[in-house]
């Protein structure tokens, strides 16, 4: 056979095999290509997802934490103004109100929360009051409808009493969004029920001549059990008005303080809402408020002893 025959039959281009190979090892890359970009992008919403949630909740504990740390026993009587501010309405005098730790809700969640403390914010080239009113509210938030935002804010200079017009002042700033809701519960020790089985147990002591029966051991129980109960509500000024007012049939929805002025642990449950950078979580933050806060002067606490009918002791 001529190998010049044979040359020219023979055409440049590719064979049936070569285009197969060539097509599987595109799609093989292709399909690579788009795995890697499907990972990363899965990825990167649950890091955005996980930063955003967790950026919040390590503002707002650390935040609300510091407030909570700086309560304190600093403590003075507000000076009464002079001249035309002495002459004010009967009705003005009632909205005055003694707020050293003042929470109210509405619709079931948090609405207000203020308190004095001397730990603040702090810039670096500016000198601030180191003792001010910190005062949280929760407002509807304008990114998300139907969901909440806590804002904060100070107010200088800080004074016992506070109206509604005097909450209104200071400028606030966000702390945290997209809250579907937030709850809290103040623990305190009653020191009203302290001071009632401390007399049980002396009246006892008195007609056992100092045996301890087995009364007195119940009553030891009982003390472990009911002096540090749960509140959801902390409005010490108004106690004794609302338990005057309200019937025997709904004392049990009373809040009613024990005396004490302030809680001894505060517990916080937030639930953030469902949006495009999150899922819907839950939290449960927990707060220890100082022990220093128990020399307050005794006359905040008269308030809610005297609600209850029980001179306040001299130990506390």
């Amino acid at each position: 056979m001529n190998l010049k025959n044979i040359d020219k039959t023979i055409q440049p281009g590719f064979s049936a095999l070569e285009i197969v190979m060539v097509m599987a090892v595109s799609a093989i890359m292709m399909t690579a290509l788009f795995e890697i970009y499907n990972q990363v992008t899965r990825n990167m919403r649950r890091v955005e997802r996980f930063v955003f949630e967790d950026t919040q909740i390590l503002a707002l504990k650390n935040r609300f934490g510091k407030d909570i740390d700086g309560l304190s026993s600093i403590w003075y009587p507000q000076k009464k103004q002079q001249g035309d501010a002495e002459k004010k309405s009967g009705e003005e005098d009632k909205q005055i109100k003694s707020k050293y730790f003042y929470s109210v809700n509405k619709d079931g969640h948090l609405d207000t929360l203020t308190f004095l403390t001397t730990n603040p914010l702090q810039s670096y080239g500016f000198m601030h009051d180191r003792f001010v009113r910190v005062v949280y509210q929760v407002e509807n938030d304008p990114e998300y409808e139907g969901l909440f935002r806590l804002m904060r804010k100070e107010i200088r200079p800080a004074h016992e009493n506070m109206d509604q017009k005097s909450l209104g002042q200071g400028k606030a700033y966000q702390l945290v969004g997209a809250i579907k809701s937030i709850e809290m519960l103040y623990y305190l020790i009653d020191r009203v029920e302290i001071q009632k089985q401390q007399q049980e147990r002396e009246k006892l002591k008195a007609e056992r001549q100092g045996k301890q029966s087995q009364d007195e051991k119940t009553v030891i129980r009982k003390e472990q059990k009911s002096i540090i109960r749960a509140v959801k509500q902390w409005d010490l000024a108004d106690a004794a008005k609302e338990e005057k007012k309200v019937e025997k049939a709904q004392e049990e929805d009373t809040e009613n303080l024990g005396g004490a002025a302030t809680p001894r642990f505060i517990e916080m449950k937030i639930v953030f809402g469902k949006t495009e950078s999150q899922v819907e979580k839950s939290y449960k933050l927990e707060f220890s408020v100082p022990t220093i806060v128990d020399f307050i002067p005794k006359n905040i606490a008269k308030v809610g002893i005297a609600s209850s009918g029980t001179q306040p002791n001299s130990t506390t």
